[in-house]
């Protein structure tokens, strides 16, 4: 996996200085506490979180990372940089999401931009590498999609056991063996996320805070979940930050919903396929919430 931000002084250049897009507040630091709060209607809610994952194929599965997620963010100033990927790993770390050391090959980058259609067009042109494998179609729809973000991943597959299924930067498959065997239920080779871009337009942040945008962003590099996919149903995420009016009222952090996603996703088992991995999901969720509502299923 090339490190994502190889090129990151021509990179930083493209993006910009960085305004102070997210502000920052007293309670801005990687260790800020998550809310938690109880919910109706637990069971389609939770249900509709889920959903917001990626669709899968017909024997698809449900991707995520498998080796260490090392987040860095541009476009901001520099101290907002660091609180933002300080406070992505913490996120990571306390929901089981793999996280890399310190010096580590960048493989998630969140860049804020003033222009999200303009940037992605610029990095096809300069920086083709950054979207991996991706037609030119896809491409042109990332740039063209309505709203203020845009979100791909690049994935490789992996063996039942989480090893790479190919040699790095070859099509060559390694030679390895498992002592697991492939079912109706579960599959010998799954695909895994080995690198993740956000591209999030200034202007959807006023009013947010660094913590708020890292957050957000840990929510979508690390799931792929899309908050376009939401029913409307006003499950409690953070995934709803860029979307509520000016005034209206948004999370200081992530949910205990998004925690219990998160961490239900990164406990499923990858090699079952998309509909078994998902019933996993949403059973670790409704466990999760009903623990930290004290049993109550409502």
């Amino acid at each position: 996996m090339k490190n994502l931000a190889g090129p990151m002084l021509a990179l930083a250049a493209l993006v910009g200085g960085g305004s102070a897009a997210a502000q920052e507040r007293p309670g801005d630091s990687a260790s800020a506490p998550i809310v938690v709060e109880g919910q109706k209607d637990r069971e389609a809610q939770i249900r509709e979180l889920v959903e917001a994952l990626p669709p899968t194929s017909v024997g698809g599965h449900v991707s995520r990372f498998e080796a260490g997620a090392c987040p860095a963010v541009l476009g901001v100033p520099p101290h907002q940089r660091a609180l933002a990927a300080e406070r992505m790993r913490a996120v990571a770390a306390a929901t089981g999401v793999p996280v890399a050391g310190a010096k580590c090959l960048i493989n998630v980058l969140v860049i804020v931009t003033p222009d999200k259609k303009q940037l992605i067009e610029q990095l096809a042109k300069r920086y083709p590498s950054y979207f991996g494998e991706l037609s030119r179609w896809r491409i042109a729809s990332l740039a063209r999609k309505p709203g203020p973000t845009a979100l791909w991943h690049r994935d490789e597959l992996f063996d039942a056991d989480g090893r790479p299924l190919f040699a790095a930067g070859t099509e060559t498959i390694v030679q390895q063996k498992t002592s697991r065997s492939s079912s109706r239920m579960s599959d010998l080779a799954h695909p895994a996320y080995t690198g993740s871009i956000l591209v999030v337009e200034s202007g959807a942040l006023d009013g947010l805070t660094t913590t708020q945008l890292a957050d957000y962003a840990a929510m979508r590099t690390f799931t792929g979940a899309d908050p376009d996919r939401l029913s409307g149903g006003k499950v409690s995420t953070i995934l709803t930050v860029l979307d509520t009016p000016m005034g209206g009222e948004v999370p200081i952090t992530l949910t205990a919903w998004d925690i219990a996603f998160l961490k239900s996703l990164y406990k499923s088992d990858p090699n079952r396929y998309a509909p078994g991995q998902r019933g996993e999901i949403r059973a670790g969720m409704k466990k999760a919430l009903d623990a930290a509502s004290g049993g109550a299923g409502g």
